[in-house]
């Protein structure tokens, strides 16, 4: 029975918002577009869809909601999924959502991110943001884990607008805690499309901490790697001045030389992992959890899939994946 239906701007929110529920011991299935809604809903106690709407105009980013609230059963709860620092078309969004009491929760308190007198601050914010979503809600203060759990406790029946910090306080309620250790396998494929520096600082790490490493520049997305490395990173750069679009696009198609023996993919950027999913056929996902917090592992097609925002963890996390593959 579909119990909760997450819905988000992007494919890396939507996975980092569904991987607690799967933790929680709920099945957790992900539909990677909106066409894709009625394939992902078959068993899913949890939904999670990604309406592709993060860089696209508000009012078309208002009508891919609007499509989306159309195809579910009548009743089911929801879960806005936005950016923990507000990026995207969130007050436009939110137009579209069934009116009623909303919880705005956008911190990460477990990662430093946190909501404080109305404004998000802390880990990779240089200047607070204001929490604006162009509807009334309630904005409490969450500096701490139990901050955000007492938040969502307080607040039952309300639309929850939140990130995975909610994700992860409101799954605690619905699930039984089922999760366990993850690992991921070799070979394994890294698509890096963000430029956020929190991902360079990433990519700088493990080229540093592993020397045989398959690192391959992409100018504008465009690549030809060569196969063979255990580990082989293809990383976005600046080209002749692509647009965001066209660069993940043209990634996703540099991948497939190295995707034919890859049992595992890890993809940074949102609009990247939606493009080179699209370039190997899968728009529906199984969520297994996190493989380490805040990384979202996924099964399709006998492909294991790590998401990650770019604006998310620390210094050590391409490293720590590395890490557990070779333990495995």
């Amino acid at each position: 029975m579909l119990k909760l239906v997450i819905i988000a701007d992007d494919l890396t929110g939507t996975l980092d918002a569904g991987a607690p529920f799967a933790d929680a011991g709920l099945r957790v299935r992900v539909a990677t577009h909106p066409g894709a809604l009625a394939a992902a809903m078959t068993g899913a106690e949890v939904l999670a869809v990604s309406t592709r709407s993060r860089e696209i105009a508000p009012d078309l980013a208002a009508a891919a909601v609007r499509g989306v609230l159309a195809a579910l059963p009548a009743g089911v709860r929801l879960f806005k999924k936005v950016d923990s620092r507000l990026k995207g078309n969130v007050a436009a969004e939110l137009a579209a959502m069934p009116p009623g009491l909303t919880l705005a929760v956008p911190g990460l308190p477990e990662f430093g991110r946190v909501v404080r007198d109305g404004c998000v601050s802390g880990f990779g914010v240089a200047q607070p943001i204001p929490v604006i979503l162009g509807r009334v809600a309630t904005v409490p203060d969450t500096l701490t884990v139990q901050d955000m759990a007492s938040a969502v406790d307080d607040h039952p029946n309300a639309l929850i607008v939140g990130a995975r910090g909610a994700a992860v306080a409101l799954a605690a309620r619905m699930g039984n805690g089922r999760g366990g250790e993850k690992s991921v396998a070799l070979p394994m494929v890294i698509a890096v499309g963000s430029t956020d520096p929190i991902t360079l600082e990433q990519v700088a790490a493990l080229r540093a901490a592993c020397p045989g490493l398959g690192w391959t520049p992409a100018p504008d997305g465009i690549a030809h790697p060569t196969p063979g490395a255990d580990i082989a990173l293809v990383q976005a750069v600046s080209g002749r001045g692509a647009s965001g679009p066209q660069v993940a696009a043209a990634l996703g198609v540099s991948l497939a030389p190295l995707m034919a023996d890859a049992r595992t993919l890890i993809v940074t950027g949102g609009a990247t992992a939606e493009a080179v999913l699209d370039a190997l056929g899968i728009d529906v996902l199984d969520l297994d959890g996190d493989v380490l917090p805040g990384l979202p592992l996924s099964r399709a097609k006998g492909l294991m899939v790590v998401t990650k925002s770019g604006g998310f963890g620390d210094a050590r996390t391409f490293v720590a994946l590395a890490e557990r593959a070779e333990a495995r």
